[in-house]
């Protein structure tokens, strides 16, 4: 009886270790990370990717960390992870386009415009030209257009227009409408309340000195008079400085559509297909 036991426990532990050396064998362990990486858990998918790179570096797995960190806005190490990539691999040329893309997304834009000048592919001037968007436009809007597919062009060229011409409002001219009228300033804005608000503020006080002066009630009359001087130099000031407010709304507004177009785009380069 006791060496039946015995056997029959040496049975189990050997079915318990053969069990998980499948649960670990590379097959599984890919299966597990290509799963996770799908579920979008890229920190733990790059965990058991590493595990299988430990046992021999595989482009395919490479890509794919490369691209976790990508996903991660893990920038630095994505972009490593790209150059690693030969130009033997047959994924050399995806791993160039997404090295440019990622440039683009961590903001690099100089040297992504440094590394793209001398290329002329199309997805590599797309790239190139949209860069200019969020830094300078140094083409004409029919040369910056031509890379781009027909259907996008009117998209585009809004971006352009709007980044070349930026829909920014002048601060001299909001002070100087504040000045001889007030409030009117913040109208300008489109801040209608607010402007509203200050002439009916500046006009009370100027009305109140004006009738404690005319009743000799002088103290009455400069309590008045300096309360609404400090209205109207606050409306003033405060239309300048709303001005500047305005301004980079336009350009937070501005750079917020055209990195969601791009990403609802893609940035305009090919999809990368999940490779099994």
């Amino acid at each position: 009886m006791k060496k039946l036991s015995l056997l029959f426990i040496l049975f189990f532990l050997n079915l318990t270790a053969q069990t998980l050396n499948e649960l670990h064998s590379t097959k599984n362990i890919r299966k597990f990370a290509d799963h996770l990486f799908i579920e979008k858990d890229y920190l733990r998918s790059v965990v058991e990717y590493e595990r299988l790179v430990i046992n021999g570096l595989n482009d395919t797995i490479q890509f794919k960390i490369a691209l976790a960190y990508q996903q991660m806005e893990k920038y630095d190490l994505s972009l490593q992870k790209f150059s690693e990539i030969e130009p033997a691999s047959v994924f050399y040329e995806k791993s160039e386009r997404e090295y440019y893309k990622t440039l683009m997304l961590s903001e690099r834009f100089e040297d992504l415009q440094d590394s793209l000048l001398d290329k002329n592919e199309n997805d590599f001037q797309r790239l190139l030209h949209l860069s200019y968007l969020f830094t300078s436009l140094d083409l004409q809007h029919q040369n910056f257009l031509e890379p781009f597919p027909a259907a996008e062009k009117e998209n585009i060229l809004g971006f352009y227009i709007q980044k070349k011409d930026p829909p920014y409002k002048s601060r001299f001219l909001s002070g100087l409408l504040s000045a001889v009228i007030p409030g009117s300033g913040k109208i300008y804005l489109g801040e209608t309340g607010d402007g509203i608000t200050a002439l009916i503020a500046t006009s009370l006080f100027s009305f109140l000195s004006y009738d404690n002066f005319l009743h000799d009630h002088n103290f009455r009359g400069w309590l008045f008079a300096g309360l609404g001087f400090f209205f109207y130099a606050g409306n003033i000031y405060g239309s300048v400085a709303a001005t500047r407010i305005y301004n980079a709304r336009v350009d937070f507004e501005y750079q917020n559509n055209l990195k969601e177009y791009l990403q609802n785009e893609n940035y305009f380069l090919p999809e990368n297909e999940f490779i099994k």
